[in-house]
């Protein structure tokens, strides 16, 4: 991270670093990766992620003796080419069992890094605390793959038994995608479909 960037962090963020076993951040992000898929946004998330929570953590006085990050979710806005990265930070040394159950519980306190200019705050966001816990739950719901959960709200991902299904980068049909399956229209065309228009057509008699 360029030296010249402040890092402004609240008190209750400050008094988290210092005393809880691992802090949740989001951090909403321009999107810089090669594309909005997620080989090739999981990595760039992953890599901001360390480089703006390591110089975080070192402004808020951490020697660092230890540093682990887990990725919990990515959620890519429509409108704008902006990415939600929900995270765990561990800065002291602890169980790996404790550190996964601290990741798989979707309520957790939310701290915000907010980037304005070339200043970070981070700050205590109770307000973000219900609507990130509700989207994890969610994605846990749907994703039986591991950690961490891809979301692009403008190329919504396919879920099948679990799995999840994202449009291929080269426009070719993926081999788990149902028969009929259709990218631009998000559902299956087939013997639903012509039902649906059968009783249509009676409804209109």
């Amino acid at each position: 991270m360029p030296g010249d960037r402040e890092y402004h962090i609240d008190d209750m963020t400050r008094t988290a670093l210092q005393t809880q076993a691992g802090v949740r951040f989001l951090l909403r992000a321009k999107l810089k990766a090669e594309s909005r898929h997620s080989s090739d946004v999981i990595p760039w998330a992953q890599n901001l992620s360390e480089k703006v929570t390591k110089a975080m953590a070192e402004a808020a006085g951490h020697q660092l003796t230890h540093f682990a990050i887990h990725l919990n979710a990515i959620k890519l806005q429509s409108r704008r080419p902006y990415a939600l990265i929900c995270y765990d930070l561990f800065l002291h040394e602890s169980d790996k069992d404790l550190r996964s159950q601290f990741s798989q519980n979707p309520n957790q306190p939310i701290h915000e890094i907010i980037k304005r200019a070339n200043s970070y705050y981070i700050i205590r966001s109770k307000r973000l605390d219900d609507m990130v816990a509700s989207t994890y739950k969610h994605l846990q719901e749907c994703d039986n793959g591991p950690p961490p959960y891809f979301e692009d709200t403008l190329h919504p991902p396919l879920y099948v038994d679990g799995r999840r299904i994202e449009r291929p980068k080269d426009g070719t049909r993926h081999p788990d995608e149902p028969e009929g399956w259709d990218w631009e229209r998000g559902w299956v065309f087939g013997p639903e479909e012509d039902k649906l228009k059968e009783d249509g057509d009676e409804v209109e008699k």
